[in-house]
Formats: C-alpha cells, structure tokens, sequence
C-alpha cells in the first residue's frame, strides 16, 4: 500500500507544480475577482486607449465659467461620456471656482477634492506643485490627440503655448485647452471711418494714433481701474520682455523674472515700460473715468465709439456678444515697445482653461482625466469652443478654410495680427513662491498705483522703488 500512495504521489507531483505557478503569476496585490469581464477567458476587455470598459469611474470636474461661458465644456462632457459609458464626470462650474477649490485645498480631503480642475487656485500652483499635490505632467506632452495620431501634443500646440504653461522646477502642471491673446481690442468700423492705422508697427507710430484719435475727439484707450490686473492684457510684464528682447537679453530677463532673482520691479526694462505708461498718461491717452470702471462698462465705451480701444483678451467679443450692434467688428493691436518693425512684436498668451489634475486621485481617475484632456484638444471640441470665442490651442485649426470662419472676428483680428507682424507670443508666469507678508504688500502698492500711473498723476519711479525695498525684504527672509 506504501508503495502504490509514493507512486501516485510521483506521478501526481507535476500537477502540483504546475498549479502552484499558475497561482504565482498573479501580481502581488492584484484582485483576481473576473466578476467585471466580459466574457469567460478572464481577459479584460478595454477600450482602444487601454483603459477597461467596465469599471465605473466618477471624476468630479471644477470648471472656471468665464468670458467663454460653458456650452463648450458640457458638449465635450456630452461627447466623451457617450464614447466612454463606464466614465462619469460631474461638473461644478462657477466664475469663483479659484475660492471653491482654495477651500477644498484647505479641508485635506483627497476624496472630496476635484480630480480635475482648470483654475488656479486662490494661492497659485507652485506650492501645491512643491507639495506633491498637483500631478506632473510632462509625459502629456508626448501623448497623441484622438483625431491626430500620427502627432504629438507638443507637435499640434500653437506658437509659444507649450513655453506659456505652469512650470515649477522645469516640471510642467498645467495643459491648456483654449487660448486667450491680450492686446487693444477696437472698433474696427470707427477706425476704418477716420482711417486711422490699425496696425502701428512702432511705439513711434503707436504715439502718433494716439494722438490722432485724441485729435478726432475720441478717447483713445481705457481699461477698468476697479481691476487693475486688466492693464496687463495690453501694456502688462510680458511688454518688459519685449523690451528685453530689444536689448539683446530676454532669456535672462525672463529666467530672473520667473524665480525672483535680482531686481523685480526696478530693472531698467520695467522702467522704460513704466515710464512711457507714464508720459502716454499725462498726455490723456486714457479715458478720465478709468479708476472706477469695471470690465464690461469700459468694453461698452468701446461698443459705444466713446473709446478707441480697451486692453482685455480675445474672449472680449463673447463676454459682450448681448450688447454689441449686429454690424459690430473687434480689430486688434499690440501696444509696440519697438523701435524697429525688425525687433520681435511680444504679445500676451493667456492658457485660458489651462488643466490641472489632482495627484491624491486613484491612479484609474488620473489617466481617465488625462484621456478628457485630450478629447478637448480634438478638433471638433476645438472648434465648438471657438464658437464661443476662444483661440483654438492646435497650430493645424486654421488649415481648414471653412472652420476658420467660424471664429468670432475678436480672434480673426488676433490671426490676422500674427500673420501679418513678428510676433512672439508669451505669458508671464512665476515657478517659485515667495510667501512673505512684504511680497503681498509689495503688488498691493503697485496694484493701487496703476490708474493714477495710467492718467499721469502718479510718477512710477517711487512707487516702484517702495515696492522693490518691500520684495527684497520678502526675497531675503525667503533665504533662510
């Protein structure tokens, strides 16, 4: 009988084996629960991005309702949940969505927290970014659009956008969706009536229609005083650049700018632009009533030919589509800190709608975030968003004559623009923070001073020096 049990054992012995290495191969931590598959060979079945058909994902969206609006955004919500059934995305969209997510940033609540969000919070992105919160993403980059396979990311972005977007430590967080451009947006009609020129290729030739259209009767530029940050869509920091440039040194200006090095707000290129804000101001280029306007009273003195021009972005002509006279056309000018059409035009890249995924998120949740991302770089998604006045991101939007047209005429103007000058787009960003009560005291004295610097009541060069003595107070602590 021993004998017969120690035979069957030997022959039974490879049986035994090989189960135990089937059981091996599953991966430590793996579920080997089939119950979600669709059929009885265990394999998962998933969609041509790899990503499984039958798990049930909810990803909770926080959506910045802005100049666009959001009839855009909830098409490609509609689109990619009907291509992707098993994905859910609940949207909270609201114009205070920089405070709702400060708050939830605030609670600690992964769970709680958006999965995606296009907004920076109240607090900016570099320390979230520095605390592991925000998830990198440089390999988006490389990723391929749905209807551009053949492409990457990095490959179809517009002139200056991939440069434009949130970095910390060479890192990049932010992907951009649509596309804002800042300038003096006009009134294509007024200028053609009084054939003024509408595209000064000099601060030169920019002085001399300014003084023109004073000349004429009209005012020839506001913006709103009540937010000060407006100033930057036309004459802002990345003017400064311009200027640098024209010196021969933009890339070390641009680097000192992004990490605080040096000077902030005093180097001979803030001067210059500041100054000749300034002597534009005394001459009563800008409209008297400015300090107390906001963004729609000063675009509507605009639509109402009281005023020339106004400094704001391209999203302009959506924000104001109700109030415009139905023969309404925007025109659109860079303000030319050059003095030579060979130097290099600077304009203002907004990355509106520039997407940021949180990185406590279930690693499923990230890439499904990643794959909307990318469904609203589709050109159909694209070209819904232009309809509501946005740049398309993707430099190939334009090849097709018939989409083309369906852009509202604030961004033909701004195409136009660049097809016709040397231009360089660019945004002007920070990669570190500085968290010193001073650095805050140091913007708020020139946030308080831009209105009267802009109607030459105000000299800038104290102003700016009280505020550089406050930033260097934050940048020294900020060593220790």
């Amino acid at each position: 009988m021993r004998r017969a049990l120690q035979v069957m054992f030997i022959l039974m012995l490879p049986l035994f084996i090989i189960i135990g290495c089937s059981n091996s191969n599953n991966t430590a931590g793996e579920k080997t629960d089939n119950s979600n598959n669709p059929d009885e060979s265990g394999e998962v079945e998933v969609y041509e991005n790899g990503l499984p058909k039958n798990e049930k994902v909810t990803l909770k969206y926080g959506f910045f309702v802005g100049g666009y609006g959001r009839e855009w955004v909830d098409y490609a919500i509609d689109t990619f949940t009907e291509k992707y059934p098993n994905v859910k995305i609940e949207i909270t969209a609201s114009p205070d969505i920089s405070q709702i997510l400060s708050t939830k940033i605030s609670a600690n609540n992964d769970k709680d927290m958006f999965d995606i969000f296009n907004r920076e919070p109240s607090g900016g992105v570099v320390t979230l970014a520095e605390a592991g919160k925000l998830e990198e993403m440089d390999d988006f980059w490389g990723y391929s659009i749905p209807d551009a396979s053949d492409n990457t990311v990095k490959d179809l972005m517009m002139n200056g956008l991939f440069e434009s977007v949130n970095r910390v430590n060479g890192k990049s967080y932010e992907i951009p969706t649509s596309a804002s451009v800042g300038g003096l947006f006009f009134n294509k009609n007024l200028f053609e009536e009084h054939g003024w020129n509408q595209n000064p290729k000099t601060w030169d030739e920019f002085v001399q229609l300014l003084e023109e259209i004073k000349s004429d009767g009209i005012t020839p530029i506001t913006f709103p005083g009540i937010h000060p940050s407006y100033h930057d869509w036309a004459f802002g920091d990345v003017k400064s650049f311009e200027i640098a440039d024209k010196n021969g040194n933009a890339e070390q200006y641009m680097e000192e700018y992004q990490t605080y090095q040096n000077l902030v707000f005093t180097k001979p290129e803030d001067e210059e632009r500041w100054e000749k804000i300034y002597e534009l101001g005394k001459k009563g280029y800008f409209a008297e009533g400015l300090p107390a306007l906001n963004h729609t009273q000063s675009q509507m003195q605009v639509l109402q030919a009281d005023v020339a021009m106004v400094s704001t972005g391209s999203h302009v002509e959506n924000e104001m589509k109700n109030s415009a006279p139905e023969d309404f056309e925007w025109g659109f000018m860079s303000v030319p800190f050059i003095d030579s059409t060979d130097q290099t035009l600077w304009v203002r890249q907004g990355t509106s709608n520039g997407h940021f995924i949180w990185a406590g998120k279930p690693d499923l949740n990230k890439k499904w975030a990643k794959e909307f991302i990318l469904w609203m770089l589709t050109l159909d998604i694209q070209e819904k968003a232009a309809e509501s006045g946005s740049l398309s991101v993707r430099n190939d939007f334009v090849n097709d004559p018939e989409r083309f047209e369906k852009l509202q005429s604030s961004a033909k103007s701004v195409l136009d623009y660049i097809d016709k000058n040397n231009v360089q787009l660019a945004r002007a960003y920070r990669s570190v923070s500085i968290t010193h009560p001073s650095r805050e005291q140091a913007f708020k004295v020139r946030d308080e001073a831009i209105s009267n610097i802009f109607l030459g009541k105000q000299d800038p060069k104290p102003i700016f020096e009280k505020a550089e003595k406050l930033i260097q107070e934050a940048l020294k602590d900020n060593e220790k």
